[in-house]
């Protein structure tokens, strides 16, 4: 069963946040891996590994929330 959400009829505020919420824990959740990520290897790897898992969680995360952009307005 499909359900169908009108945003152009009343209110929208609250419409809008049930939308937002779990877009952006999902983001969220995506940047505390690579947080995590990271200080695991701070602790046991060394100053390459620390700017590797750097530099591929901003390349993971640049690519996870440009995808979400672009698809938060698309119908499957």
């Amino acid at each position: 069963m499909e359900t169908k959400h009108d945003f152009t009829q009343g209110n929208i505020l609250k419409k809008l946040v049930l939308f937002m919420v779990p877009i952006f824990g999902a983001l969220v959740l995506q940047a505390m891996y690579g947080a995590v990520d990271l200080i695991i290897v701070g602790w046991f790897g060394t100053t390459a590994g620390i700017s590797a898992v750097s530099t591929g969680s901003n390349l993971v995360n640049l690519v996870v929330f440009t995808v979400t952009g672009l698809s938060m307005g698309s119908r499957c």
